[in-house]
């Protein structure tokens, strides 16, 4: 019932030229809040306008429907599932899969059990990564269907600071020289508020554990950035391990803080992604990750980034601790920095154009 109000509205504002707003062949829906699918979309459609010279794409928190509208991109399939029936059938809709699985929980089993009785209606499904591209396969979605579109960084903005910069930054968040920073930027609270209550799926239990360990080799500080940070904040503080927790502004943001770090750990049970680790490569942070999303993709062990095939803290820490105690950490982050940049923008515009949008477009009359 809201979203049909949300609509009606929206084609009010058009009908009294309230909302002038040019339509465009493909809508990218995002979410209201000023998180990860927002700045996918924003990206996205700057990326691919540049790329075809137009104005191909524009973002919306609402499915804006124009006669012209050829195409629909849900962000994610959580969008998409809310509004699925009240969706014209005269255009193709592609939906990005990220993550979930059905031993995750009843909740979770059951939005993907709706989701995938949704697949004939969908043009597309985008994921990124090979391992939740075959978690889809399995699951009854034909191959032809799916997209393997990693998620993309800005590698202008996400950049290896100079020593000079590193200083000034540390100094400035009030480091000291001699200790380590290990970054955490994802939310792992359940909700918007506090986020007391943990969400396990993205592992903060094992990261303040594997910190625990490390800290005990070396005089750890955590960065940590984001909502909902509360659970992991409490039990740093158990710890006595000290942190610093910064809200952001703006999304963009958050690539000075990768300048200051000297360690980013992905403790993740589950991901989608995460931006964490393009973000890490692409600012020459040298990265530790569970094997989820698209750490296997991007993450060649030891060469580029340190790869644990389970979800133990111990592993976590001891890969933690050889790479802090590594003498070549310079030929690891370059490394890093030059895999990255099949991810960057530019590159996955053009994915989305060629694999996706082109002939999403041309496929309607």
């Amino acid at each position: 019932i809201k979203n049909i109000y949300l609509l009606l509205i929206q084609k009010l504002k058009r009908y009294f030229y309230i909302e002038n707003s040019k339509p465009s062949e493909i809508i990218y829906v995002v979410e209201k809040e000023n998180w990860s699918i927002k700045w996918d979309g924003i990206y996205i459609k700057s990326s691919v306008n540049n790329l075809s010279n137009s104005r191909f794409v524009s973002i919306n928190h609402l499915p804006n429907l124009n006669s012209k509208t050829r195409l629909v991109h849900f962000g994610s399939q959580y969008m998409w599932l809310d509004w699925y029936r009240l969706l014209p059938r005269n255009k193709n809709y592609v939906v990005s899969f990220f993550h979930g699985k059905k031993s995750d929980s009843k909740e979770v089993h059951d939005h993907i059990e709706k989701f995938l009785s949704t697949k004939d209606l969908l043009f597309k499904i985008t994921t990124a990564s090979s391992l939740i591209s075959q978690r889809l396969i399995k699951w009854g979605i034909p191959k032809s269907k799916i997209e393997i579109i990693p998620i993309g960084v800005d590698t202008n903005l996400f950049s290896i600071a100079s020593n000079t910069q590193k200083t000034e930054i540390r100094e400035r968040l009030g480091f000291k020289k001699d200790e380590i920073i290990i970054g955490s930027f994802q939310k792992d609270g359940q909700g918007w508020a506090q986020g007391e209550k943990p969400k396990l799926i993205k592992g903060p239990d094992l990261f303040v554990k594997s910190v625990e360990l490390i800290a005990k080799e070396f005089p750890v500080k955590v960065l940590l950035t984001g909502p909902a940070r509360g659970y992991i904040k409490s039990e740093l503080k158990k710890r006595n391990i000290k942190y610093l927790h910064i809200f952001l502004n703006s999304y963009k943001e958050i690539a000075n803080f990768y300048k200051a770090l000297d360690l980013y750990i992905i403790s993740s049970r589950e991901e989608g992604g995460p931006k964490a680790i393009v973000e890490s490569m692409a600012s020459g942070v040298p990265l530790v990750s569970t094997n989820v999303g698209m750490a296997k993709d991007l993450i060649r062990n030891k060469k580029n980034g340190f790869l644990i095939d389970n979800f133990d803290p111990k592993e976590i820490a001891y890969r933690s601790i050889e790479f802090l105690n590594k003498t070549n950490k310079k030929e690891i982050i370059k490394a890093a920095r030059n895999d990255v940049m099949i991810a960057d923008w530019k590159n996955v515009a053009k994915m989305y154009w060629e694999k996706v949008y082109k002939s999403g477009i041309k496929s309607i009359d």
